[in-house]
């Protein structure tokens, strides 16, 4: 599961290898896409995001460049809290988790507005997450949503918190709303089809994952997923073409996967026999 940071370092290491895993390349497939810099991949930065701007450098993994160009602002940007955030969100990209966190709290003394504040507490929820610290990132993630309720990343952060702990009907509560914001989206959809797998309602889990188009499917959380329900449905055959078309980019999912073949291996020796 991923967790999103809401957009609005002086020493960063380079890394030519750095890459999305969760790219979303339509904008129609892309609930969070005014909201959310890090489901983004090099074909939409340019979009939102001028190619100089330092935030979009650092998405691309250019983050020596952004830190000129930070550096270069700093004696302007003191009271602005994006200044700030944006620095944060380079780091979380970076997983630097605290010098994300002192760049957040920089960024929240300079908060003007509640939205600005929601913007801040999701991330602060965010590096609490990541750092598995879930009671902690659900409470920020919480007060993002009291400081502005409209926010979707808070909403889709805490589904995912549910949806790991068990606490299915929190988890749909927020999946639901998500998807009437937009039906079409690849992360919204994985989780619907997350959620009622984990309910044992594999017909309509498959049901949600055959609306996410195929070039998504081999994305290793939504692969691992889907080849889970295929093998509860007794589709033996797609289940491991599936675990055999996903991307092996996560090593997380590509456990998982390894235990779901060895059931499948399992299971089609017994049938033999």
């Amino acid at each position: 599961m991923k967790y999103f940071v809401l957009m609005t370092l002086f020493t960063f290491v380079s890394c030519s290898s750095f890459k999305n895993p969760r790219q979303i390349k339509q904008e129609s497939l892309d609930g969070l896409k005014f909201e959310s810099l890090k489901r983004y991949d090099a074909a939409r930065l340019d979009q939102p995001l001028k190619s100089n701007n330092p935030l979009a450098m650092c998405h691309k993994g250019d983050f020596d460049d952004a830190e000129k160009i930070f550096k270069d602002k700093l004696d302007k940007n003191l009271n602005n809290y994006d200044y700030w955030n944006q620095i944060s969100t380079c780091y979380i990209l970076k997983k630097n988790y605290p010098k994300a966190q002192q760049f957040l709290d920089l960024a929240l003394n300079a908060t003007k507005t509640k939205q600005q504040k929601a913007i801040v507490m999701n991330n602060f929820g965010v590096i609490h997450m990541e750092n598995k610290n879930y009671v902690e990132a659900k409470e920020y993630f919480k007060k993002s949503l009291e400081f502005y309720e409209d926010s979707l990343t808070p909403k889709y952060n805490l589904s995912q918190i549910y949806l790991r702990h068990g606490l299915y009907n929190k988890a749909e509560r927020y999946i639901t709303e998500l998807m009437h914001k937009n039906a079409q989206d690849i992360d919204f959809l994985n989780s619907m089809a997350h959620l009622k797998l984990m309910q044992k309602d594999y017909k309509k889990s498959l049901n949600f994952f055959d609306q996410i188009p195929q070039e998504y499917r081999t994305r290793d959380d939504v692969a691992t997923n889907l080849a889970m329900t295929y093998y509860m449905l007794g589709q033996l055959d797609k289940a491991k073409q599936t675990l055999s078309d996903s991307d092996k980019k996560d090593s997380f999912y590509t456990v998982a996967q390894l235990q779901i073949m060895k059931k499948i291996d399992k299971q089609v020796k017994a049938g033999k026999k």
